[in-house]
């Protein structure tokens, strides 16, 4: 890995739960968007224990911390539409009456990563939406750029964080030019389909095993966050993202690490007040 936390841990493990949710209020992040690759998986157990740790946090506190999951659709447990659809039937009647589970105007929110990769089609999820979600009565946040896939997502997001216009100075021209798609598609379609701008302190995956065309986002003593959050706020997104709270492997973390302690997670307290 390019960096290592202060503290080493164990993701299972409530104590690191506990922790990671403190900072993460700390620093007026309002949920994890948890990665998450089928019911039988520990990244499912492991979410409970978020949701667990978020109400010990909002009854000590006040603070109400409410989390997702990042529906991994290229997970091996969600091979096909009928996984896909009992994993997502799962989720809706386990998590989506939790109170500390996301809700966007009442309704529970699910991310869905590169829900077009692997010959994945729009006519695919429509007919998987139908059978879990007939009504919408979730939110389903797309990751990507092509916003065809407004037709059956509710919104899109960016894992990136939008790396392509950090790298070329473009940042707020790119955050604005979704927002203005996005406007024109409701005003288009007299819908209200959701712009989640992405931010992203920088990125370095070429340690990372057997893995081909890695690069660099630097972070530039911590300007390519500060750019990325400006970006972000000036074109008026209904959500921000952060990627990452602790991607290790891909450099894309703001957690306390060795080299950069807790830089970004002050930096983070600083946007998050800006940004409300």
């Amino acid at each position: 890995m390019s960096d290592l936390p202060t503290i080493q841990y164990n993701s299972a493990d409530d104590t690191t739960i506990e922790r990671q949710v403190n900072w993460a209020a700390s620093a007026g992040i309002t949920g994890f968007i948890s990665s998450w690759w089928g019911i039988s998986d520990q990244n499912d157990q492991n979410f409970g224990k978020v949701l667990a740790h978020a109400s010990t946090l909002e009854s000590r506190t006040g603070y109400h911390f409410a989390s997702s999951v990042y529906f991994e659709c290229d997970s091996p447990n969600l091979g096909d539409s009928a996984r896909m659809v009992t994993a997502l039937s799962y989720l809706k009647s386990h998590y989506g009456n939790d109170p500390h589970f996301f809700r966007w105007q009442g309704k529970p929110v699910i991310f869905f990563w590169n829900p077009l990769g692997n010959g994945r089609t729009l006519d695919e999820w429509a007919n998987i939406r139908s059978q879990v979600d007939p009504n919408n009565q979730m939110i389903w946040s797309a990751e990507g750029v092509d916003l065809n896939m407004l037709s059956v997502f509710d919104g899109i997001h960016l894992f990136s964080g939008g790396y392509w216009g950090i790298q070329h100075g473009t940042m707020p021209g790119v955050d604005q030019g979704f927002r203005n798609q996005i406007n024109a598609y409701n005003s288009a379609h007299q819908t209200n389909k959701i712009w989640a701008a992405g931010v992203i302190p920088g990125y370095d995956d070429t340690r990372v095993p057997g893995r081909t065309g890695t690069y660099i986002v630097p972070r530039d003593n911590g300007t390519t966050y500060s750019t990325s959050w400006s970006a972000a706020i000036a074109s008026q997104p209904d959500w921000v993202t952060i990627t990452s709270f602790n991607e290790w492997y891909e450099g894309a973390m703001i957690e306390p690490s060795v080299t950069y302690g807790t830089k970004y997670l002050t930096e983070t307290l600083q946007y998050t007040q800006q940004w409300r």
